[in-house]
This record gives C-alpha cells, structure tokens and sequence, in this order.
C-alpha cells in the first residue's frame, strides 16, 4: 500500500510577489481500528482475539497511569510517550509575590509522541507514493 497524496496551493515563501506555489500534501485514505489491529494479531500469531484485546487495554491503561504520573513511556522500537502542559504565559514579576499560584495558569495537559528513529528508518525505507486527483492538477 502507498501513501497517497495530492498538489495544494501553499503560501508563498520569503514573500516572492506574483508566483503562485504549490506543494504535496499527503491524504487521509482511512482509519485503521482496533477491530482491524486485533483481527491482524490474531491472524499473524498464536495469540487469540480476547488475548489481544486484553493486552492492547492492559497496554493502553499502563501507558496512560505512567504518562499521568509524570514518566517518559519508551517503548523500543516503537517511540515515546510522555506528559506535556498546554500554559498560559505570565509575568516574572508575579512569581515571588504569596499569592501567586502557577498552577492557575495551567490550562491542560496532552501526550506527546515521539516516534523510535528504528520506527522512522522502516517506514522511510520501504514508504511508496500514489498521487491522488486534486484541483490543481487534475
């Protein structure tokens, strides 16, 4: 299977006036669900649909209790996982006075991804490209 993409328009880079650019952008040509990821582990081991249902939760609970408390999740070859703040900015000044609380600037936490280099390698290596009709090009 390739990963497909098409021709968009794109902004202008360093402000050239009167050329209009374009780039390539890739498609979305699905969703893979876990539905299709345990069928597909099933298929390929010795491991049953349940067992792998299991697992993936077990998996996916872990990852998220460790990420919630703080740790990098590195899962080899694989990549990491790990805890970051989404913060409104605010002044120095504030910070010695008592009633600072920098805990009220935190609007929220998210998880972020950071693909294993051994992850990147194999999709590099072996990614094909399928141009797919786009306005631009037709």
């Amino acid at each position: 299977m390739a990963i497909t993409y098409e021709i968009i328009g794109c902004s202008n880079p360093k402000g050239a006036e009167g050329v209009d650019y374009a780039c390539n952008s890739r498609t979305k040509t699905g969703d893979y669900t876990t539905e299709q990821l345990i069928e597909d582990l099933n298929e390929a081991t010795s491991v049953t649909k349940g067992d792998v249902l299991g697992i993936l939760k077990a998996y996916l609970t872990e990852i998220s209790r460790m990420v919630r408390n703080g740790n990098t999740v590195e899962m080899e070859g694989l990549g990491t996982f790990r805890a970051a703040l989404r913060s409104k900015c605010f002044a120095q000044s504030v910070i010695p006075t008592d009633s600072f609380d920098p805990a009220s600037y935190i609007k929220g936490a998210t998880v972020r991804f950071r693909p294993a280099p051994e992850l990147k390698a194999y999709v590099r290596a072996r990614a094909t490209f399928r141009r797919v009709p786009s306005e631009l090009l037709a």
